[in-house]
């Protein structure tokens, strides 16, 4: 603000003649100028700070499969190194997480057979380029005769922008390794969210939408899961609760539906997904933190 200072001082004479024509001359007048004080420093509002929560990881995940009559129910109960998952373990079936890092390089899944004995069936790799996922390898079909897996699958993921990803993908001969194109297509992302992911596979083109609601997504704090795109199911910042599927092979676009109960820090505590028809549950997932 400018400061105005007055400083004009009036000096005002009064002459009188006497009777003797002498000069008779009174003291000047003076006006001194006003003080003006400097104004107080006024501190600005504080802005509050709002923490951001990077501890919260679901304990344990319930599936409940609605369409099944028996054996509906599968709890998943997951292990930590504070926010870098481990491993995931059920009854029959576990995941263990290979970290560099804060990145994860290999998933490899187990399933138990009918004698009980634990049978590798699902290996994953995934290497990086610039922080961001460059190539994801996929491995099935484990047995004596092929150690590393009958059926590979090789994925090359391209970055546009932090929002926009293509990607191809590879068949590889398990026997002669020699390469086969198989699909490609482009992953959208908005906000830390997948809105859209398009796939080219032969003559079939298969696009599907995504609509989130603004709570919490129950993985999202788990640490790499975000570097690995679509590789989980469902994951982003927040949590779908429409897609739309539309295809080629489809005579018209189908749309899934899903509700959410939330708890008192905005994290799902129950997901139910509906089939196409909107009114029929396909399956439940419970959540605890």
């Amino acid at each position: 603000m400018k400061k105005i200072y007055f400083l004009t001082a009036l000096l005002i004479f009064f002459a009188s003649c006497s009777s003797d024509n002498d000069l008779a001359v009174e003291e000047p007048i003076v006006i001194e100028k006003p003080v003006v004080s400097e104004p107080l420093p006024v501190d600005p509002i504080p802005v509050p700070v709002i923490p951001v929560d990077t501890t919260t990881v679901p304990l344990t995940v319930l599936y409940i499969d609605a369409l099944s009559d028996i054996d509906n129910k599968y709890l998943d109960t997951n292990n930590y190194d504070g926010n870098k998952i481990l491993s995931v373990k059920s009854n029959s079936n576990k995941t263990l997480f290979t970290y560099e890092g804060n990145r994860i390089v290999k998933q490899v899944r187990f399933y138990k057979d009918k004698s009980g004995i634990e049978v590798k069936s699902t290996e994953v790799e995934y290497t990086y380029e610039n922080g961001k996922l460059k190539t994801r390898l996929l491995k099935q079909g484990f047995s004596n005769s092929y150690p590393d897996g009958s059926y590979i699958r090789k994925t090359i993921y391209s970055h546009t922008s932090d929002n926009l990803i293509s990607f191809v993908e590879y068949s590889i001969d398990s026997d002669f390794k020699f390469e086969t194109k198989v699909s490609e297509g482009h992953l959208i992302y908005k906000n830390g969210n997948l809105i859209e992911e398009k796939m080219i596979t032969n003559s079939a083109t298969t696009i599907r939408k995504y609509e989130y609601d603004s709570k919490n997504n129950p993985f999202k704090n788990i640490r790499g899961f975000n570097l690995l795109l679509n590789e989980i199911s469902s994951f982003g910042k927040n949590n779908v609760t429409k897609v739309s599927l539309d295809s080629t092979e489809y005579s018209a676009p189908v749309t899934y539906l899903s509700t959410f109960i939330y708890n008192e820090n905005d994290y799902p505590v129950k997901y139910t997904s509906f089939a196409k028809d909107g009114k029929t549950i396909e399956y439940e997932m419970e959540f605890t933190y």
